[in-house]
This record gives C-alpha cells, sequence and structure tokens, in this order.
C-alpha cells in the first residue's frame, strides 16, 4: 500500500482505528515488544546507534543485515561468555546485547562494531585495554590474598 493511500485509509478510518487501540492497547504494545526486542534485536540496535550517532555526530553506515553478520552464533557474549537475555525488561543491563563501537571516534560504521552483553561493554567503555588488564590482575590478587587470609583464619580457630 502507497504512502497516499495509507494515509486515505487512516483518514477514513480514523474513529474505528482509536477505538481498537484503546480496547488493545496492552495487547498490541506486548506483541510490538516482542517483534522488536526478541525477534528482532539487531533492528532495535540499529535503531538506536542511528539515533546516538546523529546525537553525538558520529559517522553512521550500517543496515540491519550488518549486525546479523556480527552477532555470536552460539548468542553469548564474545568477551565474557555470558548468554544474551533479550526482551526481559528485568536483565536489561548486563545480559543484554550491545552494540559496542570498538575506536568510539569512529563511529557506528561496518568494521568498528561488536556484539557484547552489557556488562562486558560497561566494563571496556572507560578504559583502554592495559588498564582493563592490570584492573582484573589487581582484582584477581586481592581476592586470592583475601581467599588465603580467610583460610589462614579458619585453621587457627
Amino acid at each position: 500500500m502507497s504512502t497516499d493511500k495509507q494515509k486515505e485509509y487512516y483518514i477514513k478510518n480514523r474513529k474505528r482505528l482509536q477505538e481498537y487501540y484503546q480496547k488493545n492497547k496492552e495487547e498490541m504494545r506486548s506483541k510490538s515488544y516482542e517483534y522488536r526486542h526478541v525477534k528482532k534485536p539487531e533492528l532495535i540496535k540499529l535503531q538506536a546507534a542511528k539515533r546516538r550517532s546523529k546525537l553525538y555526530n558520529l559517522p553512521f553506515n550500517l543496515v540491519e543485515q550488518d549486525i546479523k553478520d556480527i552477532w555470536p552464533e552460539d548468542n553469548k557474549c564474545p568477551a565474557l561468555g555470558i548468554p544474551f537475555v533479550t526482551g526481559d525488561q528485568k536483565t536489561k543491563s548486563y545480559s543484554s546485547p550491545n552494540l559496542d563501537r570498538i575506536i568510539p571516534d569512529k563511529g557506528y560504521v561496518k568494521g568498528n562494531i561488536q556484539i557484547v552483553c552489557g556488562l562486558a561493554n560497561k566494563i571496556m567503555s572507560n578504559a583502554t585495554p592495559d588498564q582493563v588488564i592490570q584492573v582484573g590482575q589487581y582484582f584477581k590478587k586481592v581476592i586470592e590474598d583475601l581467599n588465603r587470609n580467610n583460610m589462614e583464619g579458619d585453621t587457627l580457630k
């Protein structure tokens, strides 16, 4: 249906369509959310990236297929191995798939994007790779020391 025909149809049937929407608002919202976030998460990622690129004046040249092409086949974060959870509003942050710019200044362009979980994206967003490794090594040492001290303390009791 062409755009003109769609407009004409809507104008002619506006009242009936509005009544239908009011009666079925929750069901329509739910189906729309499920379609966009569960069945087509790459489309949501694309639309959000396009908005951010305009907002922050970043280069953008992606299409939906570019995101499908880089989506991990096992549906897990390649950095942390966490299974992606899409469509669940309660678990959005850490396990949801994020479209990450590998080099932030290059923008959302083919070859500069990857899909990682929200936790990995947050870890990488404000640090260099060396800083991430340094923090990881420090944290690992702190935990090992804590475990060692707890084991020594247990044997003294």
